[in-house]
C-alpha cells in the first residue's frame, strides 16, 4: 500500500466517525425525548368507526 492510500483511508475513517458523532448527537438531542402518546379510543374509532358484532343472533 502507498502512502497516500494510507492517507485517503485514515481520511475517510475520520470522516465516517464524524458523521457517526453527528447522527448520534442529532438523534440524542431531537429523537431520544420523543414519546408516542396511543389513545385506544381514538385508534378504534379510525379502523372501525361502525363496528357490527358478529355471530348468531340471540335466541338462537
Amino acid at each position: 500500500m502507498t502512502s497516500s492510500d494510507v492517507i485517503l483511508r485514515r481520511h475517510l475513517g475520520w470522516v465516517v466517525a464524524l458523521k457517526v458523532i453527528a447522527l448520534v448527537a442529532l438523534w440524542w438531542f431531537c429523537v431520544r425525548d420523543a414519546g408516542l402518546r396511543v389513545d385506544p379510543p381514538a385508534v378504534s374509532r379510525q379502523f372501525a368507526p361502525n363496528p357490527t358484532v358478529q355471530g348468531a343472533p340471540d335466541g338462537q
